[in-house]
């Protein structure tokens, strides 16, 4: 289960988002638009130690059956602050395609962009930013490489509980080897 952005909370049948990720394939990603704000001041500060903040998002997605395609476009904000000032900041937006061999849910299409599109297009938004700071002037160390913590469909303790309920299982029974 997992929130969305109403705050209801979405189950998604794990049949129905393997089935996704099986039948998507990437097809195209684009840079769509991308923003470059530097402060005058940040280049006379460059020897100093920033602070940097990184943020992205998954702003608009689409899932279209009849045409085999799955779209996202996904947002990147990487900032250098120093104190609370924002010296630096680079947005890039990227649109990422998939190519569908079968149809799929639309939920579970929705929740694999958003769990699994989101780090196609980031290494070009690292690879932006490196190569724009560079430019400026500015020696920076690279963006970090994103991750994401644990998920699941069904959580552990959910699984545990389906396979207790199933027939015929019985709890804590064993069975004897060999005719003993």
């Amino acid at each position: 289960m997992t929130q969305t952005k109403d705050s209801s909370v979405a189950t998604v049948d794990p049949g129905q988002y393997n089935r996704v990720v099986s039948h998507a394939k990437i097809n195209d990603i684009r840079l769509i638009a991308s923003r470059f704000d530097l402060k005058p001041e940040a280049v006379e500060m460059n020897d100093r130690i920033w602070t940097f903040g990184l943020a992205d998002q998954l702003e608009d997605w689409s899932c279209d059956n009849a045409k085999g395609s799955l779209t996202g476009v996904y947002s990147y904000t990487a900032s250098c602050l120093e104190g609370r000032r924002k010296l630096l900041t680079v947005t890039g937006r990227y649109l990422c395609t998939y190519a569908l061999s079968d149809l799929c849910d639309e939920e579970a299409a929705r929740q694999f962009l958003s769990r699994v599109g989101r780090f196609a297009a980031y290494p070009y938004f690292r690879s932006m930013f490196a190569t724009l700071t560079q430019q400026s002037g500015l020696l920076l160390p690279p963006l970090p490489v994103i991750s994401d913590g644990p998920r699941w469909v069904n959580s552990p303790s959910d699984v545990a509980k389906l396979e207790e309920a199933k027939p015929g299982r019985r709890v804590g029974a064993t069975r004897k080897r060999g005719g003993e």
